[in-house]
């Protein structure tokens, strides 16, 4: 339980200070601050506040990301309660989030740069606040956070560059890489730094590090390694956490990795392309730009970029959204439709009613969503029979003729639902084919002139014999067919009375289309009468 603890690091020589890792073995402390002094500790300078409410325990230190590599500010994000063990807090004096445009510039180094010539250089961590424990019941009570290890380097060469070197830096240069001529102990460039075998003296441990910085590893008395870029960049740069996190096997982070390459060596493809698995990791077309539809890829088109059986990735495939389909993810699946990017799931779901809908295939367009009717079926969503017709189901043609009984009918409409038809007065029945009790009627047909016995001009006779299974649909003997501007005359001589009759002629055409125009004459053998119930006829009432 005890607080207001502070770690000090008395640094006996130059430091390159590029970042700090405390590692603590039990909870981080809720609030704590990263401090240099340049006098054997009478004064700090504060690095960084870092605090689980930085408003309470920093009031006066501004909360957020600096903007600025000097900007002192508090943090949150390394004082949460959780992990209990293991948990770090990580400081890194240059910031990759802000761009740096001369990063030898004395602004710069002096954040960097812990001089062993300004006597008393220290480094100091001081958990500045209350401890942080599980709940309201403390778990490591009576016990203070335990640090595992923190991690710091020292520069390479300094004595290369534009700065003037020191005395002590260039004797540290001599010291450690036999064979250089100081100022110019070696290149300044990352990747490129070609020390000789570092000399085994009382140096070495200097050697182990300093020639090590910009290669492959820290140098044991041998050449240093150079980095593996796989030719997609000439300059790297040597990253001490890389270092251990690979086992002590490499330390080389390549930097500015070309054709679409990135990671520490270039070994992978950046994000929407993938690794051609036919092409060699050196080839500078190894990685190919994804081939996704961005309005049906998750992602907005991300591909995977190399293969992994073990995961199931397969180089170069995109990854649909739900509704999609298609290598490239530019189509709906069936039974979906309106690809877009709008959509988390790429496409919407077909509103068609089963019942009027082709079963075969999709049953609605890919990109309208309007739905594949059956023949008898209309409708946005096939839910609706076509005029005349009615009974929507899941027979083949959908729907079923009204049938309405052309005398006991007024038309030939009928509700969907039921196929009643709209019946005359008197007239019942689903298709108006029974007359009401207490009622009568006689045929429709009652006065019927047969074709074949008419006068024909254009025409001839054709007998038919009935059908022996079912009613037959015309009556005499067959038909006279009428060809194209033809006509029959047929002779009236049987009328009882004057009154309004209706004339009705029936017929089977020979083609599917019908008849473009039927002319119909009344040819009477003398004018009417005024007194006759059909004085009010007028010469048109006879042409139709």
């Amino acid at each position: 339980g005890v607080e207001h603890v502070s770690i000090q690091l008395d640094l006996e020589a130059e430091f390159h200070f590029t970042h700090l890792i405390m590692t603590f073995k039990t909870f981080r402390p809720a609030a704590m601050l990263v401090e240099r002094s340049a006098d054997f500790g009478h004064t700090w300078k504060v690095y960084r506040y870092f605090a689980y409410d930085c408003a309470a325990s920093f009031p006066h230190v501004p909360h957020g990301p600096p903007r600025r590599i000097d900007d002192v500010v508090c943090e949150s994000r390394y004082s949460d309660i959780e992990p209990s063990t293991e948990g770090e807090v990580i400081y890194r004096v240059l910031d990759p989030a802000i761009p740096i445009r001369d990063p030898y510039s004395p602004a710069i180094q002096s954040e960097l740069n812990l001089d062993w010539e300004q006597e008393g250089r220290n480094l100091q961590g001081r958990a500045a606040g209350k401890l942080q424990f599980w709940g309201s019941h403390p778990t490591c009570k009576g016990a203070l956070p335990r640090v595992l290890f923190c991690t710091g380097r020292v520069p390479a060469c300094l004595c290369c560059g534009s700065a003037e070197p020191s005395p002590h830096t260039a004797r540290l240069c001599t010291a450690t890489c036999v064979g250089a001529e100081p100022p110019q102990l070696c290149t300044s460039q990352p990747g490129h730094v070609q020390p000789r075998a570092c000399e085994p003296s009382h140096a070495q441990h200097w050697a182990n590090t300093v020639c090590g910085l910009w290669c492959h590893m820290p140098c044991r008395g041998a050449v240093p390694v150079g980095c593996d870029c796989n030719e997609h960049s000439r300059r790297c740069h040597f990253d001490m956490a890389v270092f251990l996190a690979t086992g002590n096997t490499s330390g080389a982070v390549c930097d500015g990795c070309q054709h679409n390459t990135m990671g520490r060596r270039c070994h992978l493809c950046k994000p929407f392309y993938y690794k051609d698995p036919t092409k060699d990791l050196r080839d500078p077309t190894v990685c190919r730009a994804c081939n996704c539809d961005p309005e049906g890829s998750l992602d907005g088109g991300l591909c995977d970029s190399a293969d992994d059986p073990a995961r199931g990735l397969i180089a170069g495939q995109c990854r649909c959204k739900e509704h999609v389909a298609g290598p490239r993810c530019d189509r709906c699946k069936p039974g979906f439709f309106g690809l877009s990017t709008d959509n988390l799931q790429g496409c919407q779901r077909c509103q068609c009613d089963a019942r009027g809908t082709v079963a075969d295939g999709s049953p609605c367009d890919p990109v309208s969503g309007e739905c594949f009717c059956k023949r008898l079926v209309t409708g946005r969503s096939c839910n609706q029979c076509l005029p005349e017709h009615w009974g929507l189901s899941h027979d083949l043609p959908g729907c079923r003729p009204c049938d309405c009984d052309v005398g006991g009918a007024r038309n030939n409409l009928c509700a969907m639902g039921t196929g009643q038809c709209q019946c005359r007065s008197h007239v019942v029945g689903r298709r108006c084919e029974q007359v009401e009790t207490g009622f009568y009627r006689i045929n429709l047909d009652h006065y019927t002139y047969e074709a074949e016995d008419a006068r024909l001009h254009q025409g001839s006779v054709v007998e038919r014999e009935p059908p022996p299974d079912r009613p037959a649909s015309w009556t005499g003997t067959g038909f006279a067919r009428i060809l194209e501007g033809g006509w029959v005359e047929f002779h009236v001589s049987d009328v009882p009375f004057s009154t309004e009759y209706d004339v009705v002629i029936r017929y089977e055409p020979q083609h599917p289309e019908a008849w473009q125009e039927v002319g119909l004459k009344v040819l009477r053998p003398s004018p009417v009468s005024a007194s006759s119930p059909c004085g009010n006829t007028i010469p048109a009432d006879d042409q139709l």
